[in-house]
């Protein structure tokens, strides 16, 4: 699914969730932990509810994350002694959701344990040192009030990009079929560059002009094109995976022209060919980065997956990983923003990207 930036913008319904909440001992630490997941954005809703009732909805599919405070447990935290751990149980059906949920609750685990030990540990070592038992409550409990809120005021652990619906075998698919979209623009280059100042290019200009010989290039970047795509297109139209055949094909051959056009361009440099062929990988390597191919843009600070965003690959990384994810017909609207890198690589090769006698 695309990833969200805006930090103002409506949380999509889709990355929405809700838990339950299981309090044996009904205490203030289950109330807390309720108001406090409830203030996050992406909890449509935290519910109360004994264990049973939080299996059943579970296994209704009505909450994604079943959380278990044991009888007990917020006296043996108290003490600093807790013996049985906090029970998390995930719905089998959502597991990118879950495991989402559980680094947050890793992060979260190590944020109070850093708290337990803080905070117990200071009223430890004031009675220790002579402090009087009560007054060393009074301080443990202002420290601890200071600590929450300095906890709860800063950013949380979850931001618009943390949590996202991803497969990683869609990803990993939905990045093959960019890279060999890439490719064959590797191709084109390595023409450019192997027939660049020749006698014979000097020939093929006088006898057909430029026209003719960009158009020969880019063809025979198309047929390596056709023979590594549409094979693969096939077999994803016939199992069901790619439901639009014509319109993925559409989208991967604009991202290779623009790739080629960006070549054919770079070609035209006066540098030595092997010097153009790495940078040339170089920069397949920044648009399969920049794009989310590797790996998820989300990894990347927010500043920058804004500027990722006006990048070439992304676009069609994002919709060819939506089309299959969701298994649904891509719409015109989504193909605009991506054939747009069209115009400005065409306008570059057209005014660079010649030769001229």
């Amino acid at each position: 699914a695309r990833l969200p930036v805006d930090q103002e913008a409506e949380t999509p319904p889709e990355l929405l969730m809700a838990a339950s909440m299981v309090d044996e001992d009904q205490t203030i630490l289950g109330d807390m932990f309720t108001r406090y997941f409830e203030d996050i954005r992406f909890i449509q809703a935290v519910y109360l509810d004994t264990l049973p009732r939080a299996m059943e909805r579970l296994k209704a599919g009505q909450i994604m994350v079943a959380i278990h405070l044991p009888a007990g447990f917020m006296s043996e935290s108290v003490t600093g002694t807790p013996k049985q751990p906090v029970e998390l149980w995930f719905n089998p059906k959502m597991q990118p959701e879950a495991f989402q949920v559980g680094v947050l609750m890793d992060q979260h685990a190590v944020a109070f344990d850093y708290l337990y030990s803080s905070i117990f540990g200071f009223q430890k070592l004031y009675v220790d040192l002579g402090g009087d038992e009560d007054q060393s409550w009074e301080k443990a409990t202002a420290h601890t009030l200071n600590v929450v809120m300095t906890y709860l005021d800063r950013n949380r652990f979850t931001a618009d990009t943390d949590l996202f619906k991803v497969n990683v075998l869609v990803h990993a698919l939905s990045g093959l079929l960019v890279i060999l979209s890439l490719l064959p623009a590797m191709g084109v280059l390595a023409a450019t560059t192997r027939t660049r100042g020749t006698a014979y290019e000097d020939r093929l200009l006088m006898t057909c002009g430029y026209g003719p010989l960009m158009t020969a290039r880019l063809l025979a970047g198309l047929v390596w094109w056709a023979l590594l795509l549409l094979p693969l297109l096939l077999a994803l139209h016939t199992g069901g995976i790619s439901v639009s055949l014509f319109k993925m094909a559409l989208l991967l051959l604009s991202l290779y022209l623009t790739a080629a056009f960006v070549m054919l361009t770079l070609g035209r440099i006066k540098a030595p060919g092997i010097t153009l062929f790495q940078v040339g990988w170089l920069l397949v390597l920044f648009l399969l980065v920049m794009g989310g191919v590797l790996y998820p843009v989300s990894l990347f600070p927010v500043w920058l997956i804004r500027t990722a965003r006006h990048t070439p690959v992304y676009p069609v990384m994002q919709t060819v990983y939506q089309a299959l994810f969701d298994h649904a017909p891509m719409a015109v609207a989504d193909l605009v923003p991506v054939l747009r890198s069209l115009v400005p690589a065409f306008i570059l090769v057209l005014l660079l990207g010649r030769r001229r006698l």
